[in-house]
């Protein structure tokens, strides 16, 4: 699995710490049909070149709280969090083929900032089509 916290990502981080910002209430994850199944965007990657799933068949961001967040711990690779598993909209048109996810600070499709991007943890592409459904558990990881 690939993990990348873009520099526009760090820059909303930077900006809460050391700065002395508010954490948001919400962040919004969404699925890319960018990159592969194995790899993500570099750190100059902005929210364009993530190319989401098409708004159209009920594909939408959802929310995550910040308080869906889990206590923060070891992994395996560093310091990391989850929060409680996403469950999208059944898909009522073909979604493509999703690589990973994203963790932005807006609701809208293709808008905001990408606070961070992964692949799956099995680093399998899904190809979601008619009547499909997708659960994610988004996880964040800063490794040294």
């Amino acid at each position: 699995m690939a993990e990348i916290f873009p520099n526009e990502g760090l820059d909303l981080i930077y900006a809460m710490f050391p700065k002395g910002g508010t954490g948001p209430a919400n962040t919004w994850i969404g699925l890319f049909t960018a990159y592969t199944a194995s790899t993500v965007g570099s750190s100059a990657a902005t929210v364009t070149s993530w190319t989401e799933c098409s708004a159209a068949g009920a594909y939408a961001r959802q929310t995550i709280s910040s308080a869906s967040w889990g206590t923060v711990g070891t992994t395996q690779s560093g310091r990391g969090s989850a929060a409680a598993q996403v469950t999208f909209p059944t898909a009522t048109a073909v979604w493509g083929t999703v690589n990973g996810f994203i963790v932005a600070n807006s609701l809208t499709t293709n808008a905001g900032n990408v606070w961070f991007g992964a692949n799956f943890d099995d680093t399998t592409a899904v190809a979601l089509n008619t009547n499909d459904v997708i659960k994610v558990t988004p996880t964040a990881v800063y490794t040294g």
